[in-house]
């Protein structure tokens, strides 16, 4: 398993993603545009049974993991302001999806 070094220690990269943060910020945008579309676009009831939605919502959260531990390794201002930009918009796709499936459970 892969390692980083944050701090002088070695931390485990625990996200199997092999794509460079620059990647990672533009599939972030793409991916969480995409869930969110589909969510405003689609029945609510359907976004459970949904293939498409299913995959998304998880590409969204296998990139928001990979960014989260890649903000570690980010110096520049530019670039910590671009993975911050990228969570904050894969945490909001996330959130409606979550928020949308315990409503249709009945958990909301």
């Amino acid at each position: 398993m892969p390692s980083t070094q944050v701090a002088g220690y070695s931390v485990s990269n625990t996200t199997p993603l092999n794509i460079s943060l620059e990647e990672a910020v533009v599939n972030s945008k793409r991916s969480s545009s995409f869930l969110l579309h589909m969510m405003v676009m689609m029945d609510p009831q359907q976004i459970k049974s949904n293939e498409t939605a299913k995959d998304a919502y998880q590409e969204c959260l296998q990139l928001k993991d990979y960014l989260s531990e890649q903000l570690w390794s980010e110096f520049d201002t530019e670039g910590i302001s671009s993975v911050q930009l990228a969570l904050e918009e894969l945490s909001q796709a996330l959130n409606k999806y979550e928020m949308t499936s315990e409503m249709i459970e009945g958990e909301w």
